[in-house]
């Protein structure tokens, strides 16, 4: 069975987000943060982008059903941020359009939160990968 390349998936999304997020706001946001752990550091950095693979699930079985020939992949996104609301919605616009480039639908738009200070936003993305797709 040759399924291993599912386990790309979650690497591959974190390095292109990573890459092109950094890329257009790192003059702007220098301590900007990405990570794909749900541990707080010890010393946080804002912004900091959380990118989180939800559990996905098989399609397109053939009638041998012995390989996995397409998935429905998600993830869940938070931008937070210790300043102020705009720039956690600046840096998700940014990552809105790295996973539309990535063919990602928008399952829950992004969706703002402040709560003493800490400002969030959080979206969900979701798409069906075939096995030899390219993101």
């Amino acid at each position: 069975m040759d399924n291993l390349w599912i386990d790309d998936i979650s690497s591959i999304v974190y390095s292109r987000i990573k890459i092109h997020v950094r890329s257009k706001l790192k003059s702007k946001y220098p301590e900007l943060f990405f990570t794909n752990s749900s541990e707080t550091p010890s010393d946080p950095k804002f912004p900091t982008v959380y990118i989180h693979e939800l559990s996905g699930s098989e399609r397109g079985q053939d009638l041998e059903n012995d390989s996995i020939n397409s998935v429905i992949s998600s993830f869940q996104i938070e931008v937070s941020d210790n300043v102020n609301q705009s720039r956690a919605k600046e840096v998700m616009n940014e990552v809105v359009k790295i996973m539309k480039q990535m063919r990602y639908s928008v399952s829950d738009l992004p969706e703002f939160q402040n709560v003493d200070g800490y400002f969030r936003s959080v979206g969900r993305f979701r798409r069906t990968i075939g096995k030899n797709d390219i993101l």
